[in-house]
């Protein structure tokens, strides 16, 4: 059998007997010492300096079979540590192999289970069991109180309990940053029993980081995390600063998750300044909804052909011409057509339709047929290009989703655009073709699929983070079901009609919805959309705001007055 007693442990590993009978989950059962020998506390399986292995077992095997080191006990004044303050927390000066050591006992039931050396370098072992370690110097402080403090270190754990005259309950966990969760763990009740626990751990990112997750382990409301001067206690005393260490005893700050956090923490950030307010291009639309903010969603839907996209090239317009920027991600055109479109609203003239006719006209001409020529604002070469050259000089950004099917770095790239380029609004049309090319399918035919539902809210989520960190504005559009209703014909739209996740009703600040009868045989009626605010988070009014004429032989979309009858349909101004 290995003879444990002779080395000192300078490791741990799996141990292969533990994991073959499911235990060991740790991982480090195994102690590996400096001859080259390995021994498990927990079931006997070892390994000999000559390789030689058995895995016999014997579970009841505890402290106490282990070489317990002893030494002297004197001040270590390079630490500025005195001796009555290492003869309390027995904290030894000896020889291990010839150099000089320090030996930190942890001790359990009277008995020392486990031996902390440390060596020249700062070089650290293990001796004994280290399986289940209490705090070190648990066993001098009796069980509750009001306060204990909790250290990363040996040093630390001294300096702060000789600060306070070796009266008050000061301990460390085993092995610095990296065992605090798993120390703190194991003593959690220990702990528990007072009614405060400062956390003093080193200033440095490791420290600070697992005094936060130890915080998050301890009955709400005990926690605080003390601020020092220095990187630890022992340097602040080795400077001259221990009276600051006790004052951040005293002034530790309890903690709290950093979502939760005290109106006071954020009076001063609220600044209605902060929020920018944009007017509609449509008045009303501005009066019913107060204007359009940043730092919001807001989500359109109607059924097919009913003037989403046209209404929102409108908004787009408007921002670029009043100065802001714009980053339009149109999934169901092209960037030739997306930049034609807004060539038209600045020229007044239906661009796309004129070259189509165009192209018509040149067939029609190779055929021998007259060509049509009833086409109304018709645009020349020089309007359109310095209309093109106008828009160059704006801040628009489209997004070229071509040869992208996936659509994997749509989200990255509206990070992109809100982030890099500082853009002021970014406008989606469609969320549905988004989550459609994430799933990596051009098959429109799975509504009510759960895939498709997963990705759009996983999507309006992002959304939601993105205008929260950066305070950009979104506009997105959303399909709706299909369903028994018209929509096509006006029917009304709820937010049940919405498809998709539950999140396209929830996360957006304003949800709208555009109806529009495209088969009633009154042309004005036909080409009418009405504004319908199905949400509304900042006053919670809803109705229809407005309604818009789309005039074909200008392309663009004015506002016209309207009436709502008894039953809340509209009624248009006849003379409107």
């Amino acid at each position: 059998m290995y003879d444990k007693e002779s080395g000192i442990a300078v490791g741990k590993e799996r141990c292969p007997a533990c994991a073959s009978i499911g235990r060991d989950r740790s991982g480090d059962n195994l102690a590996i010492y400096d001859d080259g020998g390995k021994y498990c506390f927990s079931c006997g399986y070892y390994e000999n300096s000559k390789g030689d292995k058995s895995m016999k077992t014997n579970p009841m095997e505890r402290s106490g079979s282990f070489k317990v080191y002893s030494g002297s006990l004197k001040g270590i004044p390079e630490r500025c540590i005195y001796e009555d303050t290492v003869r309390k927390f027995n904290y030894e000066t000896t020889q291990v192999n010839g150099h000089r050591a320090e030996i930190a006992s942890f001790i359990k039931d009277g008995k020392v289970v486990a031996q902390h050396v440390r060596g020249p370098d700062k070089k650290f072992t293990w001796t004994g069991n280290t399986h289940c370690l209490p705090l070190w110097g648990q066993h001098l402080w009796k069980t509750g109180g009001r306060r204990v403090v909790v250290t990363e270190g040996e040093y630390d754990c001294m300096t702060v309990s000789q600060l306070q005259e070796n009266r008050w309950p000061v301990v460390s966990v085993p092995n610095g940053a990296q065992s605090a969760v798993r120390a703190v763990k194991d003593n959690l009740e220990w702990l528990s029993s007072y009614q405060e626990i400062v956390l003093m751990f080193d200033m440095d990112e490791p420290g600070q980081e697992a005094a936060v997750k130890v915080a998050e382990l301890l009955p709400p409301g005990k926690a605080k995390i003390a601020a020092l001067p220095f990187k630890d206690a022992n340097e602040c005393l080795v400077k001259g600063k221990g009276k600051e260490v006790i004052s951040s005893i005293w002034e530790a700050r309890a903690y709290s998750p950093d979502e939760i956090v005290h109106v006071s923490q954020i009076a001063d950030n609220i600044d209605v300044s902060e929020t920018r307010v944009y007017p509609f291009p449509f008045p009303k639309m501005t009066d019913f909804l107060i204007g359009q903010r940043s730092g919001e969603i807001t989500l359109w839907c109607s059924g097919t052909g009913s003037g989403k996209s046209t209404i929102l090239r409108e908004l787009i317009i408007d921002h670029l011409m009043d100065g802001r920027s714009v980053g339009a991600i149109m999934l169901e055109e092209s960037p030739q057509e997306t930049m034609d479109d807004m060539i038209s609203l600045m020229i007044n003239k239906p661009v796309r339709a004129q070259k189509a006719m165009r192209i018509m006209n040149e067939l029609r001409s190779k055929m021998g047929s007259a060509p049509q020529v009833d086409i109304i604002n018709e645009f020349t070469d020089n309007e359109y290009a310095d209309a093109k050259k106008a828009l160059g000089n704006t801040g628009l950004y489209i997004y070229d989703h071509l040869g992208n099917s996936a659509l994997t770095n749509l989200l990255a790239r509206m990070e992109f655009m809100a982030v890099s380029l500082e853009v002021d609004v970014i406008v989606l049309d469609h969320i549905t073709a988004a989550a459609a090319g994430l799933l990596g399918s051009s098959n429109d035919d799975y509504d009510g699929g759960n895939s498709e539902r997963l990705v759009i809210d996983n999507i309006m989520k992002e959304l939601r983070s993105l205008v929260s960190r950066t305070g950009v504005r979104i506009e997105v559009v959303s399909q709706l079901k299909k369903t028994q209703k018209a929509y096509e014909e006006g029917d009304r739209i709820t937010l049940q009609d919405l498809r998709g996740s539950g999140s396209l009703s929830s996360v957006p600040n304003v949800v709208v919805a555009l109806e529009r009868d495209r088969q009633n045989p009154d042309p004005k009626l036909a080409n009418t959309t009405s504004v319908r605010v199905l949400k509304n988070r900042l006053t919670g009014r809803a109705g229809v705001a407005a309604c818009l004429f789309y005039d074909h032989e200008s392309g663009r979309t004015r506002e016209i007055d309207f009436a709502l009858d008894d039953g809340g349909s509209v009624v248009l101004d006849p003379n409107g």
